[in-house]
């Protein structure tokens, strides 16, 4: 089985049905992939996604993603401290219009780091990160 890691972007694409919503659930419904929602990602999942008029609690959007097989990674005292080098080098090499990681981004991607699995977002900056050498992380931007 293969463990993907579900930015809160991608999540709340699939949720609300935003553009491309059938490609991130056609990954999140593979009965081939471990999905795996860090959980500060869960936290901006339900603030997003209700932010953008989805009426539904965030009690019963978890319960819609961990039905599709979705479990939650708690960070680690090491992801913490990973998640701050993480911000400090985004803030030396900031992208176009000066994007840099924002905490919840940097646990996301520390999480990822350690669980050595491929990240899917809609942030593009990550995967100018990766392509600049900055991030030893896969990312998929669908």
């Amino acid at each position: 089985m293969t463990e993907a890691i579900f930015d809160s972007s991608a999540v709340v694409t699939m949720l609300l049905q935003e553009r491309g919503w059938q490609a991130i659930q056609r990954v999140l419904s593979n009965p081939a992939v471990d999905a795996i929602l860090p959980g500060p990602a869960l936290t901006e999942v339900v603030t997003v996604a209700r932010r953008k008029g989805n009426q539904s609690s965030g009690r019963d959007m978890w319960d819609a993603l961990a039905a599709l097989g979705v479990r939650v990674e708690h960070p680690t005292e090491d992801d913490l401290l990973r998640a701050a080098e993480l911000i400090e080098l985004s803030e030396a090499h900031p992208g176009d219009d000066n994007a840099t990681l924002s905490l919840g981004d940097a646990l996301i991607l520390s999480i990822g780091e350690r669980l050595d699995c491929t990240i899917v977002t809609r942030d593009t900056y990550w995967r100018w990160m990766v392509e600049q050498g900055l991030l030893a992380l896969k990312v998929h931007v669908p």
